[in-house]
């Protein structure tokens, strides 16, 4: 919708280029105002709100493809005069950021992409003119020009003679007086001394009596004496015992975070909880993940409009809630009770939504137990989470590492005494690095960091322990070992951390997704599982999508191989083409993403069943887009009615390899002789679908040993 007739608008770009390939970024940009509405002279009502806007090739567009116009923060007459834009940008390819930028009335178009601050060891701030003194000296009703403002500024001379009267002797005397009259209000040395001098004194000219006087004087003042000492000995007792309690408000952390990292072999925390498996940073993924034995976990924090901390890793709602907006513009009343996680969306209907959770609750539970990463993400969240680990848990730093980005401070946790993190960008050069360097014990890396950058990183002087995210593959938990990398902030810590299959039969009718499952993108909706509400089906909503199934992997053979036998159908029949297929890969040596006619990183085979009934074995390898087709040729079966469920198995013997669908003795490659492949991950395959209602759904999965 167009800006009103009269209001000053700026059409804006957003140039950038992608981390991933080189050419121009793809993705979204969220662009929201840092003030609540604004009003513009001569427009009825106020501007509120902002958008999240689509950018391709440095375009950045509406819901109806036109140009994004914005609002200038500096229109004369505007009611805020000082305001500012935020945008939060979500490259393909790379980690969230924001940044805050002005716009000008008389430009006559901006590129956010080369105006937004992009130097990794800078903080970001925005610096925004105020109001002036003489601007508000004249706001105040005052008439004149800056002259007349300074002189008004000048107050009357003081009595100077009055000042001098009180001179330095007369201070000198106050002084004594004052130490004089101390003195003899507390003396007891001296005060016990002419006790001591006038009990002589009077003994001498009545020996007897007062020798009586003073035994009974003696006994009294032992008496007094043995009475104050045991009444200080009981306060400071009491005491002790105070301090002790105060100290054990927090019990001694069982698990160090150097215990922890003496531990043997490679660590793993939970990213997010366990951000894949359940929704992230709740407490039902901090639950899952310490329920399987992790013993570190990260819990991202930000602020709400009242100084609440919460465990949530973006700035806005919009991403992981069914709400919008900055947190810190929500009460801490409405985000207990009103705001819920949406990871239904991407983890499946058969999650329960979930409330966000208070830091201090997981701090409570947790704290002392297992490990934990903490990370303010918001600027305004540092000061809060600070405050809030001196006053209440004074044992924090045995059990917690900070962690935040290289272009942040280090200095306070520091002093703390915490060990710290410093997670890096891909492009952050040595000596950024090394300006840091004296503040960090563990280093970060990105598994989008190249090989070679990453073992640099891990052989830097004084060989500091390196830790990487995002993790949610075993093929990435191998390439990122042989790097020398020795800690992993994965999504799906008990997959990740283990070799072997956790189960050879599905139960894709829960419709949530399980542990293992491994789409082509992590965090994303678009590559999830999709599952029906009835009858146990999944699909992958995406064109050309993969999905790895690690939850059976590595299949495990019997003396005579193993069988998949799986079901799968079409709800939708590509009348136009008839050729298009979806299917199944098999037989790969790590779970490294597929996808069909594309050079993968390792061989396998793939099973694909067309539209139109031809079913066909390929062996892929990765010198080639293409596969390489098995046995005899196509096998001919009754073309797939939509809907309708037919039946596929797969026998891998250690010398051949069978495919056939159930339903016809004919159906079937037969015994083909090939023993190049015998992996044990697989996964499901849109195949060459991009048109996703033609895509298949499967269901009932069963591995057997033969």
């Amino acid at each position: 919708m167009p800006f009103p007739e009269g209001v000053p608008s700026v059409p804006v770009r957003y140039s950038i280029t992608s981390p991933a390939g080189g050419g121009p970024g793809e993705g979204t940009l969220q662009l929201m105002p840092t003030v609540p509405a604004i009003r513009v002279p001569g427009a009825d009502g106020v501007f509120t709100g902002g958008g999240t806007y689509r950018f391709v090739d440095g375009l950045l567009v509406d819901g109806e493809g036109e140009q994004v116009r914005l609002l200038p923060t500096n229109v004369d007459g505007a009611n805020p005069t000082v305001w500012a834009w935020l945008g939060i940008e979500s490259v393909i390819g790379a980690q969230p950021r924001h940044f805050y930028f002005t716009l000008d009335a008389d430009a006559e178009s901006v590129d956010l992409g080369a105006i937004q601050q992009l130097a990794p060891d800078l903080t970001q701030y925005l610096a925004v003119p105020g109001e002036s003194a003489y601007d508000a000296w004249r706001r105040a009703g005052n008439d004149g020009d800056v002259d007349a403002f300074l002189a008004s500024l000048v107050g009357p001379p003081g009595d100077i003679t009055a000042a001098n009267d009180y001179t330095d002797g007369q201070l000198g005397q106050a002084l004594a007086a004052e130490v004089a009259r101390a003195n003899t209000a507390y003396d007891p040395a001296g005060a016990a001394g002419a006790a001591q001098a006038a009990a002589i004194a009077t003994a001498s000219s009545d020996a007897a009596g007062k020798a009586n006087t003073a035994r009974d004087a003696a006994i009294a003042s032992a008496a007094q004496d043995a009475a104050t000492k045991a009444s200080n000995a009981q306060t400071a007792a009491v005491q002790a015992a105070a301090a002790a309690s105060a100290g054990l408000y927090l019990p001694k952390a069982l698990l160090t975070v150097d215990s922890f990292m003496s531990q043997a072999g490679t660590k793993v925390f939970g990213h997010r909880g366990a951000g894949m498996v359940a929704p992230e940073h709740t407490e039902v993924a901090y639950d899952y993940a310490i329920a399987h034995g992790i013993q570190a976990m990260e819990l991202s924090v930000n602020v709400d409009s009242e100084g609440q901390l919460w465990c949530l890793h973006d700035l806005t709602l919009d991403r992981t809630t069914y709400n919008t907006g900055a947190l810190n513009t929500y009460p801490s009343t409405g985000v207990a009770q009103r705001i819920l996680t949406n990871g239904r969306v991407m983890l499946g209907q058969g999650w329960t939504d979930q409330p966000m959770v208070p830091l201090r609750k997981m701090l409570d539970k947790y704290l002392g137990r297992v490990v934990l990463f903490l990370e303010p993400k918001g600027n305004d969240a540092v000061v809060p989470l600070q405050n809030l680990l001196a006053t209440s848990y004074p044992h924090a730093n045995q059990s917690v590492i900070w962690k935040a980005h290289v272009g942040t401070s280090f200095v306070w946790p520091k002093q703390q005494g915490y060990r710290t993190w410093c997670y890096v960008d891909d492009g952050s050069s040595n000596a950024v690095l090394d300006g840091k360097d004296s503040l960090v014990d563990y280093w970060g890396v990105s598994t989008s960091m190249t090989s070679a950058r990453r073992k640099e990183i891990v052989q830097r002087p004084g060989s500091k322990p390196v830790f990487s995210w995002p993790v949610y593959r075993r093929s990435q938990r191998a390439a990122l070992e042989a790097d020398g990398v020795v800690g992993l902030m994965s999504s799906d810590p008990v997959y990740v951390r283990g070799t072997t299959a956790q189960a050879t039969a599905s139960r894709w009718d829960q419709q949530v997704k399980e542990s293992g499952g491994t789409p082509q993108a992590d965090y994303s909706v678009d590559a999830a599982l999709k599952f029906s509400e009835t009858e146990g089906w999944v699909s992958v909503n995406r064109a050309r999508g993969t999905y790895g199934l690690g939850r059976y992997c590595p299949i495990v053979p019997g003396a005579g191989g193993y069988r998949i036998t799986i079901e799968m159908k079409y709800d939708q029949i590509n009348s136009g083409d008839l050729a298009v297929h979806g299917g199944l890969y098999f037989g790969k040596v790590s779970d490294d993403p597929y996808e069909f006619n594309t050079v993968n990183p390792s061989n396998g085979y793939h099973l694909i069943l067309r539209h139109n009934g031809v079913l066909r074995l390929y062996r892929h390898v990765t010198t080639q887009t293409g596969g390489i087709q098995l046995g005899a040729g196509d096998i001919l079966t009754d073309a797939p009615v939509a809907g309708q469920s037919m039946t596929i198995q797969i026998d891998v013997t250690p010398t051949t390899i069978e495919a056939r669908r159930l339903g016809n003795a004919a159906w079937t490659t037969g015994p083909v002789a090939d023993a190049t492949n015998r992996g044990g991950y697989f996964g499901l395959s849109n195949g060459s679908i991009s048109d996703t209602a033609a895509r298949p759904h499967w269901r009932n999965l069963a591995i057997t040993q033969l």
